[in-house]
């Protein structure tokens, strides 16, 4: 493993390659119109592994949907993109009672959902309480998909009685069109953070009984501009927030572009179609970086890159609820069987942080002791031993199973290289799938005894939203039920008892000793096998001021701006 993955820091460099104004170079607003960027001016553009899965708050769980849907709806408060803390948004402020148990929100006033033909005359009306009561009752409504209802049915008083059709008193409460309360269970060291989810995301009743995709965010949905290649978002001139008197947001779109792969993606960057590049494979940006060696030093900068760590993780996903992996002895033995540090050597070529030999929370939780997680070895002969003592010495008998992965081109790699490691240390044959991510979705958790390669990239910066994936209160009674998150229906007591302490204990020391609690005990029943943690580059072209990459890949756009005629200076490594 290389060195610079071990950093503990975000460290931006900036790559002198060309001056922004240079002859010769070209401004997105010179661009001829092409696959990737239509060549509109002030509108940023990125590219998006997959084209979005839903813009419905409640059933997100891809990234590109995530990202797209935070630019169309808003929550009561979001996260800061240099810390990850809790700042407002729909809501202003807020108060927390001494119990814990009641929060009371203050909303911002004269914030407009966007005009829609489904408000009254097509004029966006104003945002009130109602319309966080309705957004939290539709999360705790039954509906195929509906995902958010995981984070709240534990939480919200009456969530459960309403999600089953009872007659409650239901936890949020208008009290006045501005101000709404939310009366909890037990007390929550994580609430907050829940509600600047993506699937707390406020919705309007008038939208959702249209079918209309509508909110009060900086960008607005049009059907039109949503295509087979890419969406594009045009700006909410109506928008709430300012800047020293100038109404934001300050770029005329946003565009997430599909279907560039490969080389395509550094080129269409370099040639000013994309402005910020996500998940950059390590020799491409080694590759940059040497062809341009002498530019290093020039001022002004046309290229800014960043690498920071993320809170993500990828992993093998067994279904503990079936044979064969709901024997101790066979995932332990599969586990042992994997060498996790030629899998980031050689097939990931150093694109990660490093082999997660520890737990499932990943090192970018600051102050959160994963390194004190004690995975398990890579060890054939071990490994070789187990699988015997299961049954299938040497890989006889096992029954026919598929490593399923997303099509995404590292991750059938990743899968291919587990398929022969099997082979070769365990002598287990298994055959490798790679299908769409709706139809990946699909297939978790399901009945079949399939090896699942699955990432989690944080819904709120915390070990419990790690932790959650074991969490058994999520495992449903059916096998042909979702348990989400839980897609390896892990059932343990103890892991349990530990998840839950650590969720209501305030005290962020023995939240975190509780957590280690858990994260040991998973480590210790395999349901599922941690393979890498996450460090990602970015590049970022020196025109977009204000852009903030962060461990969650928020995508936080008011305030960005698109200037050409910026100078940006070398940023020292720290």
């Amino acid at each position: 493993m290389k060195k610079l993955f071990y950093y503990t820091f975000v460290i931006v460099v900036v790559i002198g390659l060309q001056a922004c104004n240079d002859e010769g170079s070209t401004q997105k607003n010179e661009v001829q119109q092409q696959d990737v960027n239509t060549g509109q001016d002030n509108i940023l553009d990125f590219i998006a592994q997959e084209k979005y899965q839903t813009l419905d708050p409640t059933k997100v769980l891809d990234l590109t949907s995530a990202q797209v849907l935070s630019q169309i709806n808003e929550c009561l408060v979001r996260f800061d993109e240099d810390n990850l803390s809790i700042k407002p948004m729909l809501a202003s402020f807020w108060e927390v009672d001494p119990s814990g148990l009641s929060y009371t929100f203050h909303l911002n006033k004269e914030v407009f959902f966007h005009d829609n033909a489904c408000f009254e005359g097509g004029k966006g009306r104003v945002f009130n309480a109602s319309d966080v009561v309705f957004t939290f009752k539709r999360i705790c409504s039954p509906s195929e998909g509906n995902y958010g209802y995981s984070l709240f049915k534990e939480l919200i008083v009456g969530a459960q009685d309403y999600y089953e059709g009872k007659q409650t008193k239901f936890g949020v409460e208008a009290i006045d069109a501005y101000t709404v309360k939310f009366n909890i269970i037990k007390p929550s060291s994580n609430f907050l953070q829940l509600l600047g989810s993506i699937f707390s995301a406020i919705v309007s009743e008038e939208a959702i009984n249209s079918n209309q995709i509508v909110g009060t965010g900086p960008f607005i949905y049009t059907k039109e501009n949503d295509t087979e290649t890419s969406i594009t978002l045009l700006r909410n001139s109506n928008y709430h927030l300012k800047e020293k008197g100038v109404q934001l947001p300050y770029l005329e779109g946003v565009r997430y572009n599909y279907g560039v792969d490969g080389r395509g993606v550094l080129e269409a960057f370099k040639n000013n179609k994309i402005d910020i590049l996500e998940n950059i494979p390590v020799d491409e940006i080694n590759s940059l970086v040497e062809d341009n060696i002498s530019d290093f030093q020039n001022e002004p900068v046309k290229y800014i890159l960043a690498r920071n760590k993320e809170l993500a993780i990828t992993f093998i996903n067994f279904n503990t609820s079936v044979a064969p992996f709901n024997n101790l002895k066979v995932r332990k033995a599969i586990a042992m069987a994997i060498d996790k540090n030629r899998i980031v050597d050689k097939v990931l070529k150093g694109e990660a942080y490093g082999p997660a030999n520890h737990g499932l929370v990943p090192p970018a939780i600051k102050d959160y002791d994963y390194t004190s997680v004690v995975g398990l070895e890579f060890d054939v002969a071990k490994a070789k031993k187990l699988l015997a003592d299961a049954g299938f010495k040497n890989g006889e008998g096992f029954p026919k199973t598929e490593i399923i992965t997303s099509k995404q081109n590292i991750n059938v790699r990743v899968a291919l290289e587990l398929q022969k490691q099997l082979k070769a240390n365990l002598g287990i044959n298994v055959e490798v799938t790679s299908t769409s991510l709706a139809e990946l979705i699909a297939i978790r958790g399901g009945k079949t005894s399939n090896i699942i390669l699955s990432s989690w990239i944080a819904e709120t910066p915390d070990p419990t939203n790690f932790l959650s994936l074991l969490y058994g209160g999520f495992v449903n009674s059916s096998i042909d039920e979702s348990s989400y998150p839980n897609d390896s229906r892990f059932n343990n007591e103890a892991y349990d008892k530990a998840y839950k302490e650590a969720i209501i204990t305030i005290d962020k020391e023995k939240k975190y000793e509780l957590c280690l609690i858990a994260d040991q005990i998973a480590a210790n029943e395999v349901p599922i096998v941690p393979l890498w943690y996450f460090e990602k580059y970015q590049l970022i072209q020196s025109y977009v001021l204000n852009y903030k990459p962060n461990a969650m890949r928020i995508h936080y756009l008011p305030f960005v701006k698109i200037d050409y005629n910026a100078v940006k200076k070398k940023i020292e490594t720290h």
